[in-house]
C-alpha cells in the first residue's frame, strides 16, 4: 500500500501544480486583456502625437517643441491616468522607470515622474481585520487605540492612522499613552503585486526574445523587471521597513546613550515599536508638530532664507553619511518623505544672578533659540553596495570632483557587469570622452568653486546615465538607486542653500571621517 500511496500523492501534487499553473495563466491572461483594453486608445493617440509634434517648432532654437502640443499632452495625460487605474504595481513601475535614466529616454522619465504616490483609502473593516490578525483580537486591550476616521495619509500601498499606545502606568496607576502612527497595507496588496509582477515578467521576456530588435535587447528588460520586482516586494512587507528604521537609528544614534544622542541630533527616524510590527501593519512613533520641507522653500523672506541655510547642511551631511560611512542608504528621499520639526530652546544668560531675580526677569534675561530637526520617513526602500561597488562609487566621485571625467568613464566601463563598448572599435574611448566632455562642461561653469548653485550635479549625473543607456553600459541597480537619490537630495539642497560648497561638505565623508 505504501508505494501506491506515494504514487497517489505524486499524482495529486502534479495535478495541483498543473491546476495552479492553469489558474495563474488564466489570471494573467485576464490582466493582459484589461491592460490591452485600457491602453488601446494609445494606438491612435501616439501616432497622432508624433505626427503633430513634427509640425510645432521652437522659433528661437529650431527644436521640436512638444511641450505646448495639445495632442502630446492628451496622450501623456491618458497614459498616466490609466496607469493609476491599473493599480499600485503599475504606478510603482512608472515611478521606478522615472528614476532609471540609464535605461529609459529622458522624456519618458520626465513624464512618469509626474505620478504621485496617491491612493484611495480602504475601509476600516480591512484595517480592523489586519490588526486582529497581526496582534490578536484583543489588540485594544493590549493598549492600541485608533480612531477609524483619523487617516493622516494614504498612498498606493498603504494608509496611515493616528493612534495611541498604552506603554506603562504612572505612580497613581494611570495609563501612560504614547502617540503612534499605524501604517496598514491596502487589501490584497501583496496578492495584486505578485499577479502584476508575473504579467510584467512575461511581457519583458517576450519583448526581449523578439528577433531583429537590438535596441530592446540593450534595455535588458527581464533584468530590469527582476530588479523592480525586488524593490516592490520589499515595500509589500512592512516588517522590512521596521527593520530598516531600526538600522538607521542604530547607524545615527548607536546603542549606548541612544536616547540622549537622538534628542541632540539634527536628524531623526521614527522608532518602530517592538512587538507591534507585522508584514501588513507597522506601528511607529508619531512625528508631531512637523512640516514638509517643501513648505520652507516657499518662504523667500530673509528669515526664511536663513532657515533654509540652516537645514541644508544637516540634510546633505546625513545623506553623505548614509552613502560613504554607513553604506546603508534611504532610496526614497523625495520631499514628501522629509519633514522638519521646530522647537524653541531657552538658555539662561547668567547662572549666578538668577537667584536674585524674579521669574519674569529670568525669562527676559534668557535667550531663546530655535532648533530644527529633519525627519526621514518611509524607509521601505533602502540599499547597500558591495565592497567593490562602494569603492567604485568613491573613485567615481573623486574623478568628478577632480575634473577627471575620462578616468571616470573608463572606470564605469571597466567595472560594469555588462557593457557593449568593447564590442566596437574605439567604443571605450568614445564613451570615456563623452563623460570627460560632460564633466569638463560643468567645471567650466563654476564661478565660486563647486557650489550647489554653480554646478548642477544632478543634471551632470543625468547626462552620464543617459550616456550609459546609449552606449549599453549597464549600471548596477543599487548604484543607480543611490545616484538617483543623490539627484533628488542635490536638487533639494540647492533649493535650500545654493552657495554650499560640495567639496567642503563631501570630502570628509569620502575620506571616511565625516559627521552629521
Amino acid at each position: 500500500e505504501e508505494p501506491h500511496k506515494r504514487f497517489l500523492e505524486r499524482v495529486l501534487n502534479r495535478l495541483k501544480a498543473i491546476f495552479k499553473r492553469i489558474w495563474e495563466t488564466w489570471l494573467v491572461s485576464l490582466r493582459s486583456a484589461e491592460v490591452a483594453i485600457r491602453m488601446s486608445p494609445l494606438l491612435i493617440l501616439t501616432p497622432a502625437a508624433m505626427a503633430t509634434s513634427r509640425l510645432i517648432y521652437n522659433d528661437q532654437e529650431g527644436d521640436t517643441d512638444i511641450v505646448n502640443n495639445p495632442m502630446v499632452e492628451l496622450s501623456w495625460w491618458y497614459t498616466l491616468k490609466q496607469l493609476q487605474a491599473l493599480g499600485p504595481a503599475f504606478v510603482k513601475l512608472a515611478q521606478w522607470i522615472a528614476t532609471r535614466r540609464d535605461i529609459f529616454p529622458p522624456e519618458i522619465c520626465n513624464q512618469f515622474s509626474k505620478l504621485h504616490d496617491r491612493g484611495f483609502t480602504h475601509h476600516w473593516k480591512h484595517t480592523h481585520k489586519s490588526l486582529r490578525e497581526a496582534f490578536g483580537s484583543d489588540y485594544e486591550k493590549k493598549g492600541l487605540h485608533i480612531d477609524p476616521k483619523d487617516v493622516i495619509g494614504c498612498g498606493s500601498a498603504a494608509q496611515v492612522y493616528r493612534g495611541t499606545l498604552d506603554t506603562a502606568t504612572d505612580e497613581q496607576g494611570n495609563k501612560v499613552q504614547r502617540h503612534v502612527a499605524v501604517k496598514v497595507l491596502h487589501p490584497r496588496f501583496q496578492e495584486l503585486v505578485e499577479r502584476d509582477l508575473r504579467f510584467m515578467e512575461s511581457a519583458a521576456n517576450l519583448l526581449h526574445s523578439l528577433p531583429f530588435i537590438e535596441h530592446i535587447k540593450w534595455l535588458n528588460l527581464p533584468r530590469a523587471t527582476q530588479n523592480f520586482g525586488f524593490i516592490l516586494r520589499r515595500q509589500a512587507d512592512l516588517k522590512i521597513e521596521g527593520e530598516n528604521l531600526t538600522k538607521f537609528r542604530h547607524n545615527f544614534y548607536g546603542e549606548t546613550n541612544a536616547e540622549r544622542l537622538e534628542n541632540d541630533s539634527s536628524i531623526r527616524f521614527p522608532r518602530p515599536l517592538e512587538g507591534w510590527t507585522n508584514e501588513d501593519v507597522l506601528v511607529q512613533d508619531l512625528v508631531q508638530d512637523s512640516t514638509p520641507i517643501g513648505e520652507y522653500l516657499k518662504d523667500d523672506t530673509e528669515e526664511g532664507l536663513a532657515i533654509r541655510r540652516e537645514l541644508a547642511g544637516p540634510l546633505l551631511r546625513a545623506f553623505l553619511k548614509m552613502v560613504f560611512i554607513d553604506n546603508f542608504v534611504h532610496c526614497d528621499l523625495h520631499p514628501g518623505n522629509v519633514l522638519v520639526q521646530r522647537r524653541t530652546v531657552v538658555q539662561r544668560n547668567s547662572l549666578f544672578s538668577n537667584w536674585a531675580m524674579t521669574r519674569t526677569e529670568v525669562e527676559e534675561a534668557s535667550t531663546k533659540n530655535t532648533e530644527y530637526t529633519i525627519v526621514f520617513l518611509d524607509a521601505g526602500i533602502a540599499t547597500s553596495l558591495s565592497e567593490n561597488d562602494q569603492r567604485n562609487l568613491k573613485d567615481l566621485f573623486r574623478a568628478v570632483i577632480l575634473n577627471d571625467g575620462n578616468q571616470a568613464g573608463r572606470l564605469m566601463v571597466e567595472r560594469a557587469a555588462y557593457e557593449r563598448c568593447t564590442e566596437k572599435v574605439g567604443g571605450v574611448e568614445s564613451f570615456a570622452k563623452g563623460v570627460e566632455d560632460i564633466v569638463a562642461e560643468f567645471h567650466d561653469r563654476r564661478k565660486k568653486g563647486l557650489t550647489l548653485g554653480a554646478v548642477r550635479i544632478g543634471h551632470l549625473l543625468s547626462k552620464v546615465l543617459d550616456l550609459c543607456r546609449m552606449y549599453g553600459v549597464e549600471v548596477d541597480p543599487a548604484m543607480a538607486s543611490i545616484v538617483i537619490s543623490t539627484l533628488v537630495l542635490e536638487g533639494l539642497g540647492r533649493s535650500l542653500e545654493p552657495e554650499m560648497n560640495l567639496i567642503d561638505c563631501a570630502a570628509p565623508f569620502v575620506l571616511g571621517r565625516g559627521t552629521v
